[in-house]
C-alpha cells in the first residue's frame, strides 16, 4: 500500500488577535530553540535538542507541551535541511511568518473537528467552536473512515484573515499495471493535451483558454496604462480584483483536463499515463517570434503534470515521463524520422504516407515509448542516477 496525503485550506471565522499572538509567540519560540541550535553547531538531531531546549522554552513561552516539541522539531528539520544541502549557515536560522504547527490525529491533541465547530490550541488556551467557511472536500474526508485527521498549519494573512491548512490522509493499494496497459498524453499550446490508448483519441482544445488569457492581459495593460496617467482609488480597487483571476482560471481550466485525463484512463483500463519530459525548455529570443515566446512561457504543461500526479495517487495509477525527443517528427506507423513529416497539424509520412493529425501521432509515440519504458524497467529494474 501506499499513502496519500490531501490538504484542505479553511478560512476561520475568530478574531485574528489571540491567533496573532500564537503566531507571534511561536516565532519568537523558534528563533529561540534556533539560537540553541546554532550555538551547539547547527544542531540537527530533535532528540538531542529537545534535551537542550524544552525546559526553557516551556517557562519563557508558556506554551503546551504538544507545541513545544513541534517547535523543536520544527527547527531541527530546518538546519536538518542544511546539513543535506551541504550548506553552513553563517548565522541562526529566522523565522518571520512561519506558520503554527498543530498537531491532530485520532487524539486531536491541538486542534479537532466536533459539531460546534473547531476546537483550537491557542497561547490564551484552548478556544472551541470556531466556525469555518466550508471547503466542499471537507465533508469527504471527515465522513469516510479510510481517511484518517493529519497535522495542521495556523496562520494570519497579510489581510488579517485567519487560516488553517489540515492534512488528511489514506491508505491506497496500487493497481496492477500491465507494460501495454499505458496513454499517451501529448502537452501542446493549441491543444492543451491529446490523448490516446492506442485505439480511441481524445483531444482537449486549448482555444478558449488562449482568449481568456489574452483577454485579461488586455484588460490588465490599459489599466495599467491608466493608472500610469492618472492613479486612482478607483483604479486600484479594480487592479486588485483583477490580481490572480488568470492563473486561477488557468488552474481551474488544468484541474478539469486532468481529471478527465485520469477518467479516460480508467475508462480504457490503463493505470499508467505517459508524458514527455519537458525540463530545460524555455524561450530562445533569436528563433522565436514575441508572441511565441509569450505563448511558450505561460505555457501550462508543469500545472497539468502536477495536477495529473496529484490525481493519479487516488486511482493507485502511476505517470512515466518519457523522452520527447522526435516524437512530433517520427511516424507511429513505420517510425521513419524526418522534420518535413510534419506541416502543422497535419502528419504525412514521407516513407509509408501514413496521414493523421499532428498532435495524434505525437500522443501515440509517447504512448509507445512509454510501453518500452514499462518493460525495460520490469526487466532491468529501475535506471541508474549515478554512476
Amino acid at each position: 500500500t501506499m499513502e496519500i496525503v490531501r490538504t484542505v485550506k479553511l478560512k476561520l471565522d475568530t478574531g485574528p488577535e489571540v491567533i496573532k499572538r500564537s503566531v507571534q509567540t511561536w516565532n519568537d519560540a523558534c528563533n529561540y530553540a534556533s539560537q540553541i541550535a546554532f550555538d551547539h553547531g547547527q544542531m540537527s538531531n530533535s532528540v538531542k535538542l529537545h534535551k537542550l531546549a524544552y525546559h526553557d522554552l516551556r517557562d519563557k513561552f508558556g506554551q503546551t507541551a504538544q507545541v513545544t516539541a513541534s517547535v523543536i522539531k520544527q527547527v531541527a528539520a530546518k538546519y536538518q535541511s542544511l546539513r543535506t544541502q551541504k550548506v553552513k549557515a553563517k548565522q541562526p536560522i529566522r523565522f518571520k511568518r512561519s506558520a503554527v504547527c498543530l498537531q491532530g490525529g485520532k487524539r486531536e491533541r491541538d486542534f479537532g473537528f466536533k459539531q460546534a465547530g473547531i476546537s483550537l490550541t491557542t497561547i490564551d488556551g484552548r478556544v472551541k467552536g470556531i466556525q469555518h467557511f466550508h471547503h466542499p472536500k471537507l465533508n469527504k474526508y471527515l465522513s469516510d473512515p479510510d481517511w484518517t485527521l493529519g497535522d495542521g498549519r495556523l496562520w494570519v494573512s497579510r489581510s488579517n484573515k485567519v487560516y488553517l491548512a489540515v492534512s488528511f490522509k489514506k491508505q491506497v493499494k496500487p493497481v496492477e499495471k500491465p507494460n501495454d496497459a499505458v496513454i499517451g498524453v501529448d502537452r501542446g499550446i493549441n491543444n492543451i493535451a491529446v490523448v490516446t490508448d492506442g485505439q480511441r483519441v481524445k483531444f482537449f482544445g486549448g482555444k478558449r483558454l488562449k482568449h481568456i488569457r489574452n483577454r485579461y492581459q488586455k484588460t490588465r495593460a490599459s489599466l495599467q496604462k491608466k493608472k500610469a496617467q492618472k492613479n486612482t482609488r478607483s483604479l486600484r480597487r479594480v487592479l486588485k480584483r483583477q490580481s490572480g483571476k488568470q492563473a486561477r482560471f488557468t488552474r481551474d481550466t488544468m484541474h478539469v483536463v486532468s481529471r478527465r485525463i485520469v477518467d479516460f484512463a480508467k475508462e480504457t483500463g490503463n493505470p499508467t499515463i505517459a508524458i514527455e519530459a519537458l525540463k530545460g525548455i524555455s524561450s530562445n529570443g533569436k528563433k522565436m517570434r514575441k508572441a511565441q515566446r509569450k505563448d511558450l512561457n505561460e505555457w501550462p504543461a508543469y500545472i497539468l503534470k502536477e495536477l495529473l500526479e496529484y490525481k493519479v495517487q487516488d486511482e493507485g495509477f502511476e505517470i512515466i515521463e518519457i523522452n520527447p525527443k522526435y516524437t512530433s517528427q517520427g511516424c507511429c506507423r513505420c517510425g521513419y524520422i524526418h522534420k518535413s513529416n510534419r506541416n502543422g497539424h497535419r502528419f504525412l509520412c514521407k516513407a509509408c504516407q501514413y496521414e493523421l493529425h499532428s498532435d495524434a501521432n505525437a500522443s501515440f509515440n509517447i504512448r509507445l515509448r512509454g510501453i518500452l519504458y514499462r518493460q525495460s524497467l520490469v526487466q532491468d529494474g529501475l535506471p541508474s542516477t549515478s554512476p
